[in-house]
């Protein structure tokens, strides 16, 4: 089974379950929207599957487990225990995790810092533009570029 069929299945059982409509849903998006969800025709936003959730009375982690328990065809219960297990063997379980991503230097950027920082050292023991050149194997024009950069 596919996600999105096990997450239409869940909001689905989950909705008759509560004996809601779907109009009863149409806080959080419009019954069209809710009934291509339920069609697995579309697929839901993380915001909105927390909204839906709420609006079924259950917290977005009780909603996603019983999604993720359709999809490999399993209990909430074993869902629940393979996943404790699964978060124990990476060592993540007791941990506090971040609430907003970091700000990460792109990979281009560390390189391109790496270049100017291997240039300043090679300038201050002395060498040339094109010795400099030669032994980190870049471009003159390269070199020339950053030669003169001050930091």
């Amino acid at each position: 089974m596919s996600l999105r069929k096990a997450y239409a299945a869940t909001l689905q059982w989950l909705r008759i379950r509560r004996g809601l409509s779907q109009p009863a849903l149409q806080t959080q998006t419009d019954q069209g929207h809710i009934s291509r969800l339920e069609a697995s025709t579309v697929s839901a936003s993380v915001d909105l599957s927390a909204d839906l959730a709420q609006a079924l009375g259950v917290t977005p982690l009780s909603f996603l487990t019983l999604v993720a328990a359709a999809h490999d065809g399993k209990t909430a219960r074993a869902a629940l225990k393979d996943t404790l297990a699964e978060l124990e063997k990476l060592g993540v379980l007791d941990e506090v995790l971040p609430g907003e991503p970091q700000k990460l230097t792109p990979p281009r950027k560390i390189t391109a810092e790496e270049k100017l920082k291997a240039i300043r050292e090679l300038r201050a023991a002395g060498l040339t533009q094109m010795e400099g050149s030669r032994k980190l194997g870049l471009p003159t024009s390269s070199v020339g570029r950053l030669w003169h950069v001050d930091g």
